[in-house]
């Protein structure tokens, strides 16, 4: 969609953000993003006050935003404000102050509209999600159920690390006591069995890349890292046992999180227990996305995220945006074995298969790869990322294998040898008429039970070289067959 940048303000309980993004669209990127940790919600269970010190901070934080927005020229920002000004005594006090510092209107969301933006944004990064979304804020959790890209009624919880830690006088034990009560009351939460819980919220993701590093997994992105059950337990258990202290110590963590850390892990522990869910995914949208995704037409909602993603890429870096589509043709013949899950990547490698071409001829392997890597699509979880990353390496030729080396243990083998013969496909392709994509076109690949037979029309045989033999030889090899030119 056309336009230009669009900007969210999240006052929350615990942090005040602003994110700018390019433009509304399926898959948009961001150009800014800071967010202030103020804490308005902290004492509010002993005082029912926004917190006077972190009001302050949120004004000026607000102040600041107003000025990056002014001066880039944007006229519309959507602001909400959540849990702690929603619950508190002086919440419509805090919002006249805060409209006029931000120079924009404000909603107060309800529970229920909190947790179906919360809901809303995961569905725009994660469409086919089935389980429990979970937006922990500073002052509250919102939990929805979502199946078949659709959600139920939402409920809020007063679960927020903030309200837990002065409800239960900083005492994990208590808070530990209060969730379970809680939970109790949801209504169908047995449903739940043996689903994941889609994790939103900053508490969250720093536990998630707390285990992350513990890990050492080799993927470093967030969105869409995937948790065992049995492991998330066992960490979360372990984190609530640590002290502020060793939380500011411990790689990964954010010290100025570090005090809400143990709480949301209490929340997160307690939840996969109570709810028997399987795993826990981590989800890079949240409620900012959600308030935007809800924005789009219909038809601009049902596009599928990756695909957007990688699109918009080609038509960024790329030479020409016909050529992925031009690509995709070519290539589907070559690969009749493969399931809708790894066409569809298939489909996604080729749109941003010319995404490199302005790399260091030397380096452009390895760069496409870190690239693709940790790319800010959607859509995909991480062995997908790494199969398109994996396949973006082969294309532009390979080079030092150990820059690939733990992605490939981390996928296997099958998967690594199923991204090189995309990637492979992806070089032959390119080499047949350069980037231009009409003159590609006119050519075409297919698989007889011992060839791969490329046909070119007789009045372009001066496209037949050295150099498309070689790649088209090299394709054939991993696809076990020979090669096989036909002029037509």
């Amino acid at each position: 969609m056309a336009g230009g940048p669009v900007a969210v303000v999240d006052i929350g309980s615990n942090s005040v953000r602003l994110v700018i993004y390019d433009r509304l669209c399926r898959s948009p990127a961001t150009l800014f993003n800071e967010k202030s940790l103020c804490a308005i919600g902290r004492h509010m269970v002993s005082s029912g006050r926004l917190d006077d010190e972190g009001s302050e901070a949120a004004i000026a934080a607000l102040k600041r935003f107003r000025e990056i927005t002014s001066g880039l020229g944007i006229t519309r920002v959507d602001a909400v404000a959540t849990a702690a000004v929603r619950d508190a005594k002086n919440g419509n006090e805090f919002v006249v102050r805060a409209r006029e510092a931000l120079g924009s209107q404000i909603r107060i969301l309800t529970g229920e509209e909190e947790a179906k933006h919360a809901t809303e944004g995961v569905l725009a990064a994660i469409p086919d999600a089935d389980g429990a979304v979970g937006d922990l804020g500073g002052g509250s959790l919102e939990l929805a159920f979502v199946s078949n890209g659709k959600q139920a009624d939402g409920v809020t919880l007063p679960f927020g690390p903030l309200r837990l830690m002065d409800a239960s006088d900083e005492k994990i034990d208590k808070a530990r006591d209060i969730v379970d009560q809680g939970l109790e009351k949801v209504p169908g939460i047995e449903k739940l069995k043996g689903k994941a819980l889609y994790a939103v919220g900053g508490v969250w993701r720093n536990i998630a890349r707390i285990h992350m590093q513990d890990a050492g997994h080799p993927i470093r992105v967030l969105h869409h890292y995937e948790i065992s059950r049995e492991k998330a337990v066992s960490f979360t258990q372990l984190l609530s046992g640590l002290s502020r202290k060793s939380l500011e110590a411990t790689a990964g963590a954010t010290k100025r999180r570090a005090e809400a850390i143990p709480y949301g892990a209490v929340v997160m522990e307690r939840l996969l227990k109570a709810a028997k869910l399987d795993r826990v995914v981590i989800s890079a949208f949240g409620l900012r996305e959600g308030v935007l995704f809800a924005k789009l037409a219909a038809e601009e909602r049902a596009r599928d995220p990756l695909i957007a993603a990688c699109e918009d890429m080609a038509q960024r870096f790329g030479r020409d945006i016909a050529l992925g589509r031009v690509l995709d043709k070519w290539t589907a013949p070559l690969f009749p074995g493969f399931d809708k899950g790894l066409d569809r990547l298939r489909r996604a490698a080729c749109f941003i298969a010319d995404a490199g071409w302005r790399g260091h001829p030397d380096h452009r392997s390895e760069q496409s790869f870190i690239e693709v890597l940790n790319a800010p699509f959607i859509g995909i979880d991480h062995a997908g990322r790494a199969l398109l990353a994996l396949a973006m390496f082969h294309r532009y030729g390979g080079g030092d294998e150990q820059v690939v080396r733990r992605v490939e243990r981390y996928v296997g083998d099958d998967t690594a040898q199923q991204a090189k013969k995309i990637g492979l496909a992806l070089r032959a392709a390119m080499v047949m008429a350069g980037p231009a994509p009409e003159l590609l076109a006119e050519t075409s690949a297919k698989l007889t039970p011992n060839s791969l037979v490329v046909s070119i029309p007789r009045a372009r045989q001066a496209l037949v070289a050295e150099a498309m033999t070689k790649r088209l030889d090299a394709l054939a090899r991993a696809l076990d067959r020979t090669t096989r030119i036909e002029l037509k």
